[in-house]
């Protein structure tokens, strides 16, 4: 017995194979592009949130022992405009290989005063990437304190201010202290793309 074969239904040709395969094809690689920067996305996310917790860090440390005192400084602000910190970690050699081997004990073996333990810390944190990494050498990590004052402020090496308010018709200037600590933390990302800043006050000292 003879089958009936329907000779008008067809199969896929050759062309149409190729051309359904070329489609699926992009579609996984969109998929695939996606995703690698989702997963660049959620990296970048988590290196900035890492970065914004090191630079409060800084600032509670600063401003929590606001009054600890070394050598010919008259408090740790004092110390911190005489000696400021700079971590070249990402420019250097140090980046390849990890970073600091102050695994565990942030602050060193031995026995110093408490302005150089906190430098040690921040470089111990800073300079490691288990903590912080580096994308590039144009990232940069430092901490510094600025000086101001007003015109009546008999300290050397300052930022002056003489910027005035209206205060119920009287001028009165901004900085009535006789000296004012600003500090500054600076965290440059990605290789130097995306840059983030702290100001804050550290420190004062009162009019006379």
């Amino acid at each position: 017995m003879k089958r009936n074969i329907n000779k008008k239904i067809s199969g896929l040709s050759l062309l149409e194979a190729l051309v359904s395969t070329a489609i699926v094809g992009i579609g996984f690689v969109a998929i695939l592009q996606m995703t690698n920067y989702s997963v660049q996305s959620i990296y970048s996310s988590g290196e900035r949130t890492k970065a914004n917790y090191l630079t409060n860090m800084i600032a509670e440390d600063v401003i929590g022992h606001k009054n600890v005192v070394t050598g010919s400084a008259r408090n740790f602000s004092d110390y911190l405009f005489e000696n400021e910190f700079n971590s070249d970690f990402c420019e250097g050699a140090a980046a390849a290989t990890g970073g600091s081997t102050n695994i565990g004990n942030v602050y060193g073996n031995d026995e110093i005063d408490g302005p150089l333990m906190k430098q040690r810390k921040w470089q111990a944190l800073l300079n490691n990437k288990n903590y912080l990494n580096c994308k590039g050498g144009n990232e940069r990590r430092n901490f510094r304190v600025f000086k101001l004052g007003s015109k009546w402020s008999a300290e050397p090496n300052i930022l002056e201010n003489d910027n005035t308010r209206d205060v119920d018709g009287t001028e009165v200037p901004y900085i009535k202290d006789d000296l004012m600590y600003v500090g500054r933390v600076q965290m440059n990302l990605n290789d130097g793309k995306k840059r983030k800043y702290l100001y804050f006050q550290t420190d004062y000292v009162l009019k006379p």
